[in-house]
């Protein structure tokens, strides 16, 4: 594989997260900011504070020209120093051409969090991103999202005509692994939320944090950041745990009186809403004042798009090569992967037991384009269908 990469940094407006300049190639895989260096590999960079030792021995063997030992330290750095790292012989195999999206999940040894990302397509609080993106973000305008994971949101975002987007996570090897097989050929920023946004003000029309927002330890300090690169002044806060509810890993999550001060919404949703009104294709419904039990919130913040993308765009005839059958739907029921799995998602939304695999007749249908639109808008809002990574198994 090739590690020598130049930056597309001129368009994205990327300062230093220890000084505010703006940065600057001068070298292939390296940035300066006039005082430090800072690595980047295939249009991923890397901008974590803390993590001054890790940088500077990254951008030694770079200037030794030893990329790819760079790019596998970059990708042996976890979020947090209790959270074991992989072993660089496997970190190498994961480099290596033909390397499948499963296989590379594994060599990366993300655990149990592998198989969220390898399914993410299915969970219905992935469904609720979907359903904010789709009614509360401005078609053809730039989004940046913030505790990406592997930008499955943002990706989706881009195939289904809905604009730009910026991919963010503090973990260099979600985004490094996102740009391989999910969101091939876009820019991505690795960074810790808590601190300063490494990106200048304005640099995007809307920030999305989904999932993220309750794990930060600087919450106020987020959201004034979100702010300063949002150039609309939109924000798109999903499934953000409630303060007063009981939540599966909670994090250090807020109650809905301190979100909306912080926030001043335009609207305020419960989020098991938002996964409704998407498996139902329809915009959703505003929280009620006496919903305030929720287990979890949308917000937005700003005025709402004038020219929504609304319901799921049915993919033309000629663009459906790639989707395919969720595998967990194989058997004659679906295979869960835990119970745990079933308790936090399963029993709060069981139209999942319910999901099927289509018949042979109807997968033909979807093969040869000719599908009724709205059944194949149904099996892919729900996940009975997907379009997977490349190279997904």
């Amino acid at each position: 594989m090739s590690t020598v990469t130049t930056s597309s940094v001129g368009r994205l407006k990327l300062t230093s997260p220890t000084n505010g300049e703006t940065l600057r190639p001068v070298a292939p895989n390296l940035l300066s900011d006039g005082e430090r260096l800072w690595p980047h590999f295939d249009d991923c960079h890397y901008l974590r504070v803390g993590r001054e030792a890790l940088v500077d021995e990254v951008v030694s063997l770079i200037q030794r020209d030893r990329r790819e030992e760079a790019l596998v330290l970059l990708l042996c750095d976890r979020r947090s120093a209790d959270i074991p790292a992989p072993d660089p012989r496997d970190v190498r195999e994961a480099l290596r051409t033909g390397t499948s999206f499963h296989e590379a999940v594994e060599l990366l040894g993300y655990g149990g969090l592998g198989w969220y990302f390898e399914h993410r397509w299915i969970i219905p609080t992935y469904l609720s991103g979907l359903s904010l993106l789709h009614w509360q973000a401005r078609r053809n305008r730039s989004v940046l999202e913030i505790g990406a994971g592997l930008g499955h949101l943002t990706a989706h975002w881009e195939r289904t005509g809905g604009g730009d987007s910026i991919c963010s996570d503090v973990v260099f090897s979600h985004l490094w692994l996102s740009r391989r097989h999910l969101r091939t050929g876009r820019v991505s920023v690795c960074f810790d939320a808590n601190g300063p946004f490494p990106l200048a003000s304005g640099s995007v029309d809307a920030v999305l944090g989904h999932d993220c927002l309750h794990y930060l330890s600087d919450i106020p300090g987020a959201i004034s950041e979100m702010r300063r690169v949002a150039s609309s002044g939109r924000l798109l806060i999903g499934h953000v745990h409630n303060g007063e509810a009981e939540n599966f890993s909670p994090g250090h999550p807020l109650t809905l009186g301190e979100y909306t001060r912080l926030l001043a919404p335009s609207s305020v949703y419960d989020d098991a809403e938002m996964t409704s009104a998407w498996l139902e294709q329809r915009p959703p419904r505003p929280l009620a004042d006496a919903a305030a039990a929720a287990q979890a919130f949308a917000f937005v913040a700003g005025e709402p798009p004038r020219d929504p993308v609304g319901v799921l765009p049915a993919p033309a005839s000629s663009r459906r090569d790639d989707i395919t059958v969720n595998p967990l739907l194989n058997g004659a029921s679906p295979a869960w992967p835990s119970e745990k799995f079933v308790a936090e998602y399963v029993r709060p939304f069981p139209y999942l037991d319910g999901l099927r695999r289509p018949s042979d007749a109807e997968l033909s249908a979807v093969r040869r384009g000719t599908a009724q639109d709205d059944d194949l808008r149904r099996w892919l809002a729900m996940g009975v269908l997907v379009r997977p990574p490349r190279a997904w198994y």
